[in-house]
């Protein structure tokens, strides 16, 4: 057992040390605990002998498996905070007592007394939030909350997609709840108590190990009757606890409640929080019983949620799981270069805004000039790049919109005559030529670019890459370009004959909206965006999608009622921003956003110029549903509803030279998007999806032929 993928880790908080080795295959071996030095079990030696003691205790350790197993690297798990900037623990109440600011350089005096290692060292909630986010099961998770209830109390939060940890960028420090204030009672009694910390009325001085023990021991002192002073306090708790006793039960109420409170600020302020794990001394000593009383007390408190939701999402890790001896080996494998690491806070994501302005090239004109950023004073220029059939409709209106009539304001256009084969590298090059030419200043001249979802991509795609990040401005001029393209962060072109294989995530510094240039855009181009509008409408907006089958047949002809227009337009925008924010870069790969995007990237790139983008995702789309129904997911009633509904708004549901061949090698081509997983969305309802990661040629071969047999809208 000598792979370089073999660790020794440990995990040292205030009452245990346990230390072991991590195999290849995260199975723990030599698995041993020992007491910790800290203040309770070395009482009057100072925080400095202390941490000497830490750090004697650990490389005498390490060196003992070292012996036995040939490890070089070694991972650390410590009940301490430590700064993630720096890397330096800046103090513990369960290790070190009172007195905040106790500062060590722990991984130097590691390194310096043992430099045959490579040392990592990470805080015990950070470890254990890495190792449970690396689970299969968490995979699906947008972020998780690790609590470790031990002899303190500790938090964190992971991106499960990223593994990124977030830190404050003054500290360095997150999560560090147990020092949160807080008040407890036994019934109406009101009980003060110390924190580790030395001061009063923590949520650690009640809901921590060493917290409970003090109460417990208040209790015994008074002569509870179920506890006996000269045996195990928390032993006795837990036995009392599990038979029922009333007054255990009191005291278990009263201990979880901070906790509940504590947490609930938690996840109500943080919405992706899609799960917590509770780990520990505590959590594991209590069992069910503590799950039960901690999901109570939150339900009891509220948090607008149906009751007993929160037992979905809070779990208790299992007996012997470890996820602190796992997260430190696997942080210790992902630095074994040997060198110390930091932490770079990411800069805060800046915003943009989308902005619905009707008649925008008349009484709205100083919405646009506004979202390009034009005063009415001093001198300005600006690049215009637009569509040649938009600018020839459209171009004096624009201009005039732009300057107001007034002299201040230059503007150079480009006109571009652009189709699906325009996303190009040489397309790029032309543009970078131009933005040259123009002398495009980096950051106060936005590009504004006003066209369709090909211009929208091309444009931003350029401005993206170029001097690593231009400003621009987005006018989409076609419906698909409105709800869907021309609204999020991601720039695309095409390459070696895939679609969108070369991207960038880059905000637009505004998206200005106006249904006004759709009274001139092509039938066909109209539909095309409907298909996108019914695509959000089935996994996030069942109210949307009974508004297009209820007037599928006037938006089908692009004659629809302008408010009826107007309601498709703002909840086919306001579904697929709700489904974009918190994963604008896609750090989740399962986005329900990406119905109807599974085959139609390789459908339209194979069938081009015959299919167009949002005709090839109402074939997805088809597909989908088929699938979904044959697998007993969809009701068929509802999966003959959609594909009416996309019939009758002029869609088509098969091509003529879509194979079963064609099909495996989009999901194939797909599933390495997808990170190696299919990631499928699949409809139970209207309105309500579940991903999935096992679909078989054989069921593409059975939704293909159902299609095919229907002899629905077919485009040839």
């Amino acid at each position: 057992m000598t792979t370089n993928d073999t660790v020794a880790v440990f995990d040292v908080g205030g009452t245990h040390a346990r230390s072991a080795v991590l195999d290849g295959d995260d199975r723990l071996h030599d698995l041993a605990v020992r007491t910790a030095p800290s203040w309770a079990s070395c009482p009057g030696e100072g925080a400095a002998a202390l941490h000497r003691r830490l750090v004697d205790l650990i490389v005498a350790d390490a060196r003992r498996l070292a012996r036995r197993h040939a490890v070089s690297a070694v991972g650390v798990s410590l009940g301490v905070a430590i700064d993630a900037r720096t890397g330096m623990t800046v103090g513990s109440g369960p290790l070190w007592g009172d007195g905040a600011g106790h500062r060590f350089d722990t991984v130097g005096a590691l390194r310096e007394a043992a430099p045959e290692f490579r040392w990592t060292v990470a805080n015990d909630v950070t470890a254990t939030a890495v190792a449970l986010a690396a689970q299969p099961h968490a995979q699906n998770l947008r972020r998780l909350a690790a609590v470790v209830v031990g002899s303190g109390i500790g938090l964190r939060t992971i991106e499960v997609g990223t593994g990124r940890v977030p830190t404050n960028a003054d500290t360095g420090l997150q999560g560090e709840i147990g020092h949160l204030p807080a008040e407890f009672r036994i019934g109406t009694r009101e009980i003060v108590l110390p924190c580790d910390c030395g001061a009063t009325g923590h949520l650690s001085s009640y809901a921590s190990g060493r917290g409970i023990d003090r109460i417990l021991r208040l209790l015994a002192a008074e002569g509870t009757p179920w506890l006996a002073a000269d045996a195990s306090l928390t032993s006795q708790f837990a036995q009392a606890v599990a038979g029922g006793e009333q007054g255990a039960r009191a005291v278990l109420e009263a201990v979880t409640r901070p906790l509940a409170h504590a947490l609930l600020s938690v996840l109500s302020t943080d919405a992706e929080i899609d799960r917590v794990v509770l780990t520990g001394g505590v959590a594991a000593g209590l069992g069910g019983d503590y799950l039960e009383c901690l999901t109570a007390r939150m339900d009891a408190a509220g948090l607008y949620g149906r009751p007993g939701s929160l037992a979905d999402r809070i779990q208790v890790a299992p007996p012997g799981a470890e996820p602190a001896l796992r997260g430190a080996g696997r942080l210790a494998r992902s630095g074994a270069v040997g060198a110390r690491s930091w932490t770079v806070p990411g800069d805060n994501p800046k915003s943009y805004s989308v902005v619905m302005a009707p008649d925008m090239l008349a009484s709205g004109r100083s919405r646009l000039r506004e979202a390009a950023g034009l005063g009415t004073h001093g001198a300005a220029r600006r690049l215009v790049v637009a569509d040649k059939r938009v600018w020839e409709l459209y171009g004096d209106a624009l201009t005039d919109a732009l300057t107001a009539g007034a002299g201040n304001v230059a503007l150079e256009t480009l006109v571009l005559d652009v189709d699906e084969s325009s996303k190009s590298l040489a397309a790029v090059s032309d543009l970078v030529d131009a933005f040259d030419r123009f002398g495009l200043l980096r950051r106060s001249e936005p590009v504004i670019a006003v066209g369709g979802g090909v211009l929208l991509d091309l444009v931003s795609f350029t401005a993206s890459v170029y001097r690593r990040g231009a400003p621009y401005v987005k006018v989409p001029t076609t419906l698909l370009g409105m709800i869907d393209a021309g609204i999020g962060v991601k720039t695309a072109i095409n390459y070696g004959g895939n679609k969108s294989r070369l991207g960038t995530y880059s905000r637009p510094s505004r998206v200005v909206i106006d249904p006004g240039f759709l009274r001139t855009l092509d039938p066909r181009e109209y539909r095309c965006g409907l298909g996108e509008s019914v695509k959000i409408a089935l996994v996030a907006d069942a109210a949307l999608f009974e508004l297009l089958d209820t007037h599928s047949r006037a938006l089908a002809a692009g004659t629809p009622d302008p408010q009826v227009e107007s309601e498709v337009i703002e909840r086919s925008i306001a579904a697929m921003l709700g489904e974009l924010v918190g994963n604008l870069c896609e750090d989740r790969l399962e986005r329900l956003a990406d119905i109807g995007h599974s085959f139609s990237g390789a459908l339209e790139m194979r069938l081009r110029p015959a299919l167009l983008h949002g005709e090839a995702v109402a074939i997805d789309l088809a597909v989908t549903v088929m699938l979904s129904r044959n697998r007993g997911l969809l009701p068929p009633a509802v999966a003959d509803r959609i594909i009416r509904v996309l019939a009758d708004l002029g869609l088509p549901m098969t091509h003529r030279e879509m194979t079963l061949d064609l099909l495996v090698e989009a999901l194939a081509n797909t599933s390495l998007h997808r990170d190696g997983r299919q990631r499928l969305p699949l409809l139970q309802d209207i309105g309500r999806a579940v991903f999935v990661d096992d679909v078989t040629e054989a069921e593409l071969g059975e939704a293909l032929a159902a299609l095919q047999a229907r002899q629905w809208q077919v485009v040839s």
